[in-house]
């Protein structure tokens, strides 16, 4: 089966990027080694922005206290964390490069310290001064992320030559039109389609491709009883 590409929900909730981001400016001028990684983690805690599962009860109360945590307060939460978890005392700076990974992502910060100091871009900075709000922080990420990426696990090597979001809208776009001509019903892209036929196209050279998968099941799934719809379903997705 191909590899599929993905988005990390390292920041699930829309509302902490700015918070993540306004932590991360106090690390301008700073190489982001390890060091920084952990410090950047523990003020994320500090700023009760982060709070580890399986948290003992007298630490959850810093999190529910209405008097700031301190930062002497959020490193015993750290250290609960990598006591906690054989892969982040090897690696203690693992968790602060997750966390700051989203905001370089979506074009708001460099934080690589192969790029040398923390800095913010010029749209980070703008969110952060409220000239722009996140609707247009994430409308311009989806618009620019493209995938193959030599930073990520989505590589040339493995066939990613995509734009998810552009590519995302085009086949949505073209499986409407193809339906129309079809006399199908014009309904989109269902989420097992997305998860099926989208998520796999990692070259936009085989979107018309993608497209004409989707309207061949289709066509073979009209009139048939539910049972049989749902085998045909499972077999495209043991083809694919």
């Amino acid at each position: 089966m191909k590899k599929p590409w993905s988005i990390s929900t390292t920041v699930r909730n829309p509302e902490r990027i700015k918070p993540f981001l306004q932590v991360l400016s106090e690390f301008e001028g700073v190489t982001f080694d390890e060091e920084q990684q952990i410090k950047f983690q523990i003020k994320l805690i500090q700023n009760k922005l982060y709070m580890p599962e399986s948290l003992e009860e007298n630490k959850k109360e810093y999190y529910h206290s209405p008097k700031e945590m301190s930062f002497e307060q959020a490193k015993e939460i750290f250290k609960h964390m990598r006591d906690n978890s054989n892969v982040l005392n090897e690696d203690p700076g693992l968790r602060g490069r997750t966390s700051a990974a989203p905001l370089a992502k979506m074009g708001l910060a460099i934080i690589k310290k192969t790029r040398g100091e923390v800095r913010l871009t010029k749209l980070g900075r703008k969110f952060l001064n409220n000239e722009v709000d996140i609707s247009d922080v994430y409308l311009r990420f989806f618009y620019n992320w493209s995938l193959y990426n030599p930073d990520s696990k989505f590589t040339e090597e493995d066939g990613f030559n995509i734009r998810p979001f552009i590519a995302t809208l085009k086949i949505i776009y073209l499986v409407n039109q193809k339906c129309e001509e079809n006399g199908l019903k014009v309904k989109g892209v269902s989420k097992k389609e997305f998860s099926v036929y989208v998520l796999t196209t990692i070259d936009y050279k085989n979107i018309d491709s993608t497209v004409d998968e989707i309207i061949a099941l289709r066509k073979e799934l009209l009139d048939k009883d539910q049972d049989t719809q749902i085998r045909l379903k499972i077999n495209s997705i043991l083809i694919e």
